[in-house]
């Protein structure tokens, strides 16, 4: 078979009480659980291994470095012919903050050729607009700053300001006008103010319940303008019905009492009790209030059957069981009610999980469903079953390398090495977590090697004269590194394989290095090692690595997972910078250092790098030494990781590849194998993963 890496798994969506994990469901980095695991010891005990690997590194580099801060922590480089206007580029935004326009027009004058002139021009229009009441001379501008540029970016931007403004001063018909142009926002909730101040409002249209049957609290004007035409006009049946069923749906009832004034007193009756039943659905549902076969009894049913697993999924699922066949529930109900039950006792790793996700058929595009078959029957050890279970994934799917690893890992336990040393031989050629594991399998070494991008010079060249790419570049080294990824990013869309490649070259040469990992991977280049593993931070690292007798090739791993060395990061949860630390999280190690009020600026490179590594030493210690306990930890919190333990020792990578969460499994693999690629790199040959990958203990056992 032709063996691939795995790139993505189709989602599914949410059914209620039942998180289906995807890669945003998980906090990032050390978000969960941090003071769980108590004050800790910030020294070790650590392995001699860790103890030595961090002493060799920081050696090595000290001396690379004359004892100074790496060359490679800074990203300012060599700016050449443009340090002059870089430095004036940022006197210019300097006087425009300040207010000096006669310093600021003459630097602007002077940058009229520099790359980043545009940026100027958008920055003075945002501040000459702050407080004025727009019109249609600022139209204009806007217009001519799009014509004269062609940025559409920037100009989207503008125009968001625009809105805003004309939404500030009132302007409503004016809004409404902007808001039609190709480059402006939704703004859902002005427009609806917008609409009813200019009389366009009457009633429940289409727009309007989209809005009202949310369960959510909606900002104001929109909550007091739904709130009015609601007193004003009766909503619609199918609205009111839509919005008791998201508001149960969601877990928020409160959203759905107000609807009961609405209906007749028969179902007002039975849906006060569906309310009221929140607390303890086992009971309502086995009342015999709901024996008869309607719409409203079968929504019911499936919604408290999903709320009575939450606290008891084995008899939920029971009763589920025996009821389903009795009610004529629709093929989308009946199918995601028993997808989520399964799938809820699949991730509480309860030992029935493979048997009730095989009494449904799995639909043709449940990815998610089938693969969670094979890692039930991964936990109970039940090696024919995994076998039979992969059969049943698309052929592409069990291409992947961690489907072939498990059949082969499965042939083995079924005697039949033969087959099982085949499909090994062959993922061990892989650059992959379970390339790697499998060539531990046969005892090879580990197919990690560099293989350069070389672009063609003409290629290079052109991309080196690409404005976006000029652009992308002044951002990164004037300091407006947001600016600087979205250039490139935007850049980068619809792009050809030969010109991401080239690109990734580029940006390294031009020390955009987490541009150059983005664009490597993005032109399937696996191998170009140097590009998308650079050691970078090597000072802060060996110094973080002594400190806590942590080896240096684990630290790079997870860094290089968390932020691609993007420095000034920042999570949608609120993790930043290069180890992605939750500032509470940063506070709280700063304070096992013993340093009391902490406000440090985690978009340092040597502070986050060293409050990253004693975390990871602190959660190393809560799991007594185990390496994969405490990258698990580092990204999904130790209490969490505590649960997922099991009666028995496992062995790690059975654990590992059954994860609940979608996206800690992920980072398991990926920071190992990351680890053992910067390993490979430091000292020209890796550890065997296997030798990381001790036999995960018991619950009782830590």
């Amino acid at each position: 078979m032709m063996l691939k890496h795995k790139r993505h798994a189709r989602g599914w969506p949410l059914v209620r009480g039942v998180l289906l994990l995807s890669v945003s469901a998980v906090p990032w980095a050390v978000a969960a659980d941090v003071t769980a695991t108590g004050a800790g010891n910030s020294t070790a005990p650590a392995t001699a291994s860790a103890i030595a690997s961090a002493t060799a590194f920081a050696t090595a580099t000290l001396i690379e470095n004359g004892g100074g801060a790496s060359a490679d922590s800074a990203a300012g480089g060599d700016a050449g012919p443009y340090a002059q206007q870089r430095l004036q580029f940022n006197e210019a935004l300097e006087a425009l903050a300040s207010g000096d326009q006669t310093r600021f027009a003459a630097l602007n004058a002077a940058l009229s050729d520099y790359a980043l002139a545009d940026f100027l021009a958008f920055e003075q229009l945002q501040q000459q607009w702050r407080d004025v009441v727009p019109g249609s001379a600022e139209i204009d501008q806007l217009n001519a700053f799009e014509q004269r540029t062609g940025d559409s970016s920037l100009t989207r931007r503008l125009t968001r300001v625009l809105q805003n403004r004309f939404a500030k001063t009132e302007q409503w018909n004016t809004f409404l006008a902007l808001g039609k142009s190709r480059l402006a926002a939704k703004m859902t909730c002005e427009t609806l103010k917008a609409r009813s101040e200019t009389g366009q409002v009457d009633g429940f249209d289409e727009q309007i319940v989209e809005m009202w049957v949310k369960p959510r609290k909606h900002r104001e004007p929109c909550k007091s303008i739904l709130e009015d035409i609601e007193a004003r006009h009766t909503p619609p049946v199918p609205a009111i019905w839509e919005r008791i069923y998201q508001a149960m749906e969601s877990n928020k009832p409160e959203f759905a009492t107000p609807m009961l004034s609405y209906l007749g007193s028969r179902d007002r009756k039975l849906v006060k009790a569906w309310i009221e039943a929140d607390e303890s659905p086992q009971s309502f549902l086995l009342s015999g209030k709901l024996d008869k076969d309607t719409l409203l009894n079968r929504r019911i049913i499936a919604d408290l059957i999903l709320d009575w697993s939450r606290e008891d999924t084995s008899a939920a699922i029971g009763q589920w069981l025996r009821i389903r066949e009795r009610f004529s529930f629709n093929a989308d109900r009946y199918y995601d009610t028993s997808r989520a039950l399964a799938m809820r006792a699949a991730y509480r790793r309860m030992p029935k999980a493979y048997q009730w996700l095989q009494t449904f058929t799995a639909r043709a595009d449940d990815l998610e469903l089938q693969e969670w078959r094979i890692r039930t029957a991964l936990l109970a050890e039940d090696w024919q079953a995994v076998m039979s279970s992969i059969a049943q994934l698309p052929p592409e799917e069990q291409e992947e390398d961690h489907w072939a690893y498990w059949q082969a890992r499965a042939l083995e336990q079924m005697d039949r090495a033969a087959e099982a040393r085949a499909i090994y031989a062959e993922l061990a050629g892989l650059q992959s977590y379970h390339g790697f594991l499998a060539a531990d399998r046969l005892q090879l070494d580990y197919a990690i090697y560099d293989e350069p991008i070389v672009p063609e010079t003409e290629l290079l060249a052109r991309l080196a004269d690409e404005p976006a790419l000029i652009r992308a570049r002044e951002f990164h080294h004037v300091g407006l590194r947001t600016e600087s990824r979205r250039e490139w990013n935007n850049w980068v869309r619809g792009k050809s394989e030969s010109e991401l490649a080239a690109a990734a070259v580029l940006g390294s040469n031009w020390e955009l290095h987490d541009r150059a990992i983005y664009a490597a991977g993005l032109s399937n280049n696996r191998r170009a090692i140097s590009l998308r593993f650079p050691l970078l931070y090597r000072s802060e690292v060996a110094r973080a690595s002594v400190d806590n007798a942590i080896e240096p090739a684990w630290i790079f791993g997870v860094m290089r997972r968390e932020s691609a060395y993007i420095q000034d990061v920042r999570s949608g949860a609120g993790a930043v910078g290069l180890m992605q630390l939750m500032p509470r999280t940063a506070r709280y190690v700063a304070g096992l250092q013993g340093k009391k009020d902490w406000q440090g600026d985690l978009t340092d490179s040597g502070i986050n790098i060293e409050l990253g590594t004693f975390y990871l030493r602190h959660v190393m210690n809560r799991f007594n030494d185990h390496q994969v306990l405490a990258t698990a930890s580092y990204n999904a919190g130790p209490s969490r990781v505590g649960k997922w333990l099991q009666e028995g020792s496992m062995e790690a990578d059975i654990w590992i590849d059954t994860i609940p969460y979608t996206e800690t499994r992920r980072y398991v693999r990926a920071v190992l194998a990351y680890a053992a690629i910067y390993e490979h790199q430091l000292t020209g040959k890796s550890q065997r993963l296997s030798n990381k990958l001790l036999l995960i203990p018991a619950a009782s056992g830590v």
